[in-house]
């Protein structure tokens, strides 16, 4: 299997599979993301207890790309320092 095989098979088993689909009750954070272009809109709750994220998830409606690419950053986030997830972000972000 080559590399864009197993991209498309992951990106496709999150689409069809989400993780941590679901609203958090106990979420000491959330945001709210929409889309306009294409519709997608996006809630991402998370729970940060002291200095790590214990807990994130989402709920909303998209396509399967932003449905997988939230999957996997509940799965990526869960359970980093915040400054682990900073790190993360500006990483990204500079990509």
């Amino acid at each position: 299997m080559d590399l864009r095989e197993l991209y498309q098979d992951v990106i496709l088993d999150h689409a069809r599979h989400p993780r941590n689909f679901r609203g958090l009750p106990d979420a000491s954070h959330l945001a709210h993301g929409h889309n306009p272009l294409c519709g997608d809109r996006v809630t991402v709750f998370m729970k940060i207890e002291a200095d790590h994220i214990a807990a994130v998830s989402f709920e909303g409606r998209g396509c399967a790309i932003s449905t997988a690419s939230a999957s996997l950053m509940t799965e990526v986030l869960t359970g980093l320092s915040l400054s682990q997830a900073e790190a993360m972000f500006q990483s990204f972000h500079a990509a």
